[in-house]
């Protein structure tokens, strides 16, 4: 358990109190879930073995005590694994793992484990003062998770060197919040001093700062559809970083792509030039950071690991890098690369040090890389989590619970498998063909029952994929002790990614609830799916343990669809809608209707859509920005878009942020007009800043509607049973969520100026045209649906020019 303070009483396990030394291993040669695993069925043998033999035995035997100590009360619990409760005596016995080679662990002494004869040894301390002084006799029990032999050491209890470790520890502890809340009341005093002053006056930033500010003074959540232009960032951070200046609480802002992180950055860097000591740190993934010739994270492999924890208390690499505000993983990389140290792992150190974290959705959310140096127990109420771009972590929490089975990668290993010559691996492989034989059983019955259908449906057998996985469990493990015994060191090891891989598919796989599908993929040799319809349960179980949450889009509408799939409590979520800040008379909304953009009609209108962006164009030069709902579409439309004034800048499936940014370059240059032609939901539709005569127009080529598959089908039916509305919540609402998305890219500030056009008849359907926000309609002429497209565009520009 994690340390919890409550006015002057401090609770605590027995674990807190242990000083660990640094030099135990970084990263052991097993993944650590199998590692925890590996430990925990070791414990029982030891366990399950005494009780049978010693009837005395207790296992599991649970210690409260609690002590006085200067003006605070400590509350220590804890469980021993093993009591023996004789007439004239206690003896206890604390059992521990380790993974060493077999000659190795003969030799070894117990003084290389301190933490563990400690950790012992205050157990010893409680159990004797919850039975009235009595004799304790303390043993530590070692086994080897190589071999499962073992060792009894037993250790020297005497009370009053105990005594005095303990209140050593207390002191520290004492120590440290005395020094925290001095740090506290001076983080208070400094915080009156600085000022948040936005750079120019919005009444909706305004309004949306003070939303923040009373949400989180009561612990609620906010959920705020703010126009692209309201300056949300801004408006989030500053009152919860001074939110959680006065209240002791750190901040987590996540993103889905990286452009958005650096606005953020961006956003606090004034506070800190004013002299706020905010510690402020961006992480990423370890892949982009790594150092070595190649990733993999083995201490027998990569320099930058070995003997890590050692090196680096030796180099003084974290107060150096602590002495700057805001640091960022390029300076993380550089200082870790001089110091030799891997930069990922430094990344992690330095997080409990700083106040603001800056990263991808990933680290909260996602079962494999949420970050549990934070997040380990279940209680996240010293943190506050800011949600930025919020409508894209549906699609996200989807991915996360929508794991798959490939057949044909589990013939690959198996045939892998089965060539290797170590006992291992026919343990392996008949684990692998467990999985594989229902996958076959799958393909069977496809081929006989569904002879002309790609998918369908099934259920799961729960009992046959447990024990094939516990089967193929065991194996892996005795694979994983094989390979530290053989020294063998193997980089992507693909039976390691299938481990994982199949753990989550039998985790989501227990997970009851209507909202998982499993089904079939009879193509490209037989794939078994589950489906997640609906991540909001899981979502709003990690929301709901954060102090508060705090999240914002320019396209949360409508609110309650959001909050239903987000999973946000309805009794602990307030709504803020805001209207745009800039003035509505500088854009011009136009939607052209009369023209078909359903996939069937797209070859044949063509080069109609060419022919309004030639004729939209040519009325106003300047740079456009066009939007399609595909790849295919954008290419077939650019087919006709010849001989058009400028350059076109082509947006490409998989284009780097690099390209990207070259694109960006050329259009606030301003040497001469361009059109940039891209697909919303990319790269250039979301978290990018068109300011200035970077665009005068934003064209959007119908609403982009996700493509009809057997998955969003799926969706379609569970949102229709839930809330009889399955086309709308499957198909209607992402696809003009994007749409809102791309045309919020136009107007940045007070000075742009710019139209709209809206290519299409659906936009003209009152199912789409109701999702537009309100705010676009403030007065009667402000969205025009005309097929004189031209008439309007030709007024709106010599309004302008007049104006002007």
């Amino acid at each position: 358990m994690a340390i919890r303070i409550e006015n002057n009483d401090i609770y605590l396990a027995v674990r807190d109190l242990v000083h660990y030394p640094p030099d135990q291993p970084l990263i052991s040669s097993f993944p650590l879930p199998q590692r925890g695993v590996l430990g925990q069925k070791a414990h029982r043998r030891v366990q399950e073995s005494k009780q049978k033999h010693f009837g005395l035995f207790h296992r599991e035997f649970t210690v409260n005590r609690a002590y006085a100590y200067r003006d605070f009360t400590f509350h220590i619990q804890g469980r021993i694994d093993g009591v023996y409760q004789l007439s004239d005596r206690m003896e206890i016995e604390e059992i521990k793992s380790v993974i060493l080679r077999p000659a190795e662990f003969k030799r070894l002494q117990i003084e290389r484990y301190p933490h563990f004869s400690e950790q012992l040894l205050f157990y010893a301390y409680l159990l004797q003062d919850s039975f009235d002084g009595l004799e304790v006799q303390t043993f530590l029990i070692l086994v080897n998770l190589i071999n499962n032999q073992q060792r009894s050491f037993p250790i020297v209890y005497n009370r009053m060197q105990v005594e005095r470790m303990l209140q050593a520890r207390f002191e520290e502890i004492v120590q440290r919040i005395l020094d925290e809340r001095q740090k506290l009341a001076e983080r208070q005093a400094l915080i009156r001093k600085i000022q948040f002053d936005l750079p120019e006056e919005r009444p909706q930033q305004q309004m949306m700062m003070d939303e923040v500010r009373q949400a989180l003074e009561s612990g609620a959540h906010l959920m705020a559809s703010a126009p692209t232009g309201t300056g949300k960032t801004a408006a989030a951070l500053y009152p919860a970083i001074r939110h959680a200046y006065l209240n002791n609480k750190k901040i987590f802002f996540i993103t889905s792509k990286t452009t958005q992180q650096r606005i953020a950055v961006e956003t606090v860097l004034p506070l800190i030039a004013q002299g706020l000591p905010l510690k402020a740190m961006v992480i990423t993934a370890s892949e982009k950071m790594c150092l070595n010739d190649v990733f993999f994270c083995h201490q027998s492999f990569c320099p930058y690991i070995k003997d890590y924890n050692q090196r680096l208390l030796s180099s003084n690499l974290l107060p150096n890098l602590l002495a700057n505000d805001f640091i960022d993983p390029a300076a993380i990389s550089s200082a870790a690369a001089g110091a030799q140290l891997c930069p990922f792992e430094v990344s992690m150190d330095l997080l409990a040090h700083v106040d603001l974290i800056i990263g991808d959705y990933n680290y909260v959310f996602d079962p494999a890389a949420q970050l549990r140096r934070l997040f380990m127990s279940k209680d996240f109420s010293d943190w506050i989590l800011i949600i930025d771009e919020a409508h894209n972590l549906y699609e996200r929490g989807m991915n996360y619970l929508s794991p798959q089975i490939e057949r044909r990668k589990l013939a690959e290993l198996i045939a892998f498998t089965a060539q290797q010559r170590a006992r291992v691996y026919r343990d392996l492989t008949s684990g692998l063909k467990e999985f594989k034989s229902m996958l076959d059983q799958l393909q069977r019955e496809g081929e006989l029952n569904y002879e002309h259908q790609q998918y369908f449906l099934t259920q799961l057998d729960l009992k046959q994929l447990d024990e094939a996985f516990k089967q193929f469990e065991a194996a892996f493990i005795r694979y994983l002790i094989y390979k530290i015994r053989a020294k063998k060191l193997i980089v992507d090891d693909p039976l390691e990614a299938i481990f994982y891989q199949l753990r989550r598919f039998v985790r989501v796989a227990h997970i009851e609830d209507r909202a998982f599908v499993a089904f079939f993929n009879a193509m490209n040799d037989g794939v078994l799916h589950i489906q997640c319809c609906d991540p909001s349960h899981y979502l709003g179980e990690i929301i709901d343990r954060f102090h508060g949450v705090i999240a914002m889009s320019a396209t949360l509408d409508p609110m309650e669809f959001y909050r239903n799939l987000l999973g946000f409590s309805a009794v602990r979520t307030r709504f803020l809608q805001l209207d745009s800040p800039f003035p509505l008379e500088n854009r011009k909304l136009i939607i052209v209707p009369g023209i078909s953009t359903r996939y069937k009609d797209r070859l044949r209108n063509a080069p109609k859509i060419a022919e309004i962006i030639r004729n939209t164009i040519s009325v106003k030069p300047g740079n456009y920005l066009v939007f399609f709902p595909s790849f295919e579409f954008l290419q077939l439309v650019n087919v006709f878009l010849n001989q058009i004034p400028g350059e076109k800048i082509i947006q490409k499936p998989g284009m780097k942020a690099k390209e990207r940014d070259e694109a960006l370059d050329k259009l606030r240059a301003g040497h001469a007009p361009h059109l940039l032609m891209a697909v919303m939901g990319g790269i250039f539709s979301e978290g990018v800043d068109f300011s200035g005569n970077m665009a005068i127009g934003v064209i959007v080529i119908g609403p982009a509607l996700p493509q009809v598959s057997f998955e969003r089908e799926l969706l379609r039916q569970y949102y229709e049973e839930t809330y009889h509305m399955g086309e709308e919540y499957a198909y209607i609402y992402p696809g003009m969520n994007k749409v809102i998305q791309a045309v919020g890219r136009l107007i940045r500030s007070a000075t742009d100026k710019g139209v709209v056009l809206l290519i299409g008849d659906r936009f003209a359907d009152e199912r789409f045209n109701l999702l537009l926000p309100d705010y676009w309609f403030r007065k009667e002429d402000d969205v025009e649906i005309t097929s004189d497209y031209l008439k309007a565009l030709k007024n709106f520009w010599q309004k302008m020019d007049r104006a002007d």
